[in-house]
């Protein structure tokens, strides 16, 4: 139970400093689908599988998480970049990743008033908070 309080709390944080101001609701959501504790050489770690729907003009915070991040993008298009590299497109069906530990440093849609929504594939130390800051 602690493992997703504190997920949920990491990613609510995440998100409320996405906001333009207090008033405005949460322009993004995250919704964990599943998590599964691994065995054999991967014990001690966990498999998270989370849909983000970020809404249009949301950006995310520069952030981390402690496992890699394999997505896949669902619905529109996403801005990315990782390690301050150059931002990339990523449209519909396509997939993007993250090594354990990389500086997320662009993420949101990439078409103004067009939303987007992926799959988040995290592999992470059992019991590590998910997003973490930069």
């Amino acid at each position: 139970m602690n493992n997703r309080r504190s997920f949920f709390t990491a990613v609510a944080a995440w998100f409320a400093s996405r906001t333009a101001s207090p008033q405005t609701p949460v322009p993004s959501a995250a919704k964990e689908l599943a998590r599964h504790a691994l065995t054999g050489p991967q014990t001690g770690m966990e498999a998270i599988l989370v849909e983000v729907s970020s809404a249009p003009g949301a950006t995310s915070s520069a952030h981390r998480h402690p496992g890699f991040v394999l997505g896949y993008v669902l619905d529109g298009e996403m801005r990315f970049a990782i390690n301050g590299q150059g931002a990339k497109i990523v449209k519909a069906g396509a997939s993007f990743f993250e090594p354990a530990g990389a500086l997320h440093s662009t993420g949101g849609s990439a078409k103004p008033g067009e939303s987007v929504r992926f799959l988040a594939f995290i592999v992470a130390p059992k019991g590590s908070a998910i997003v973490l800051p930069a």
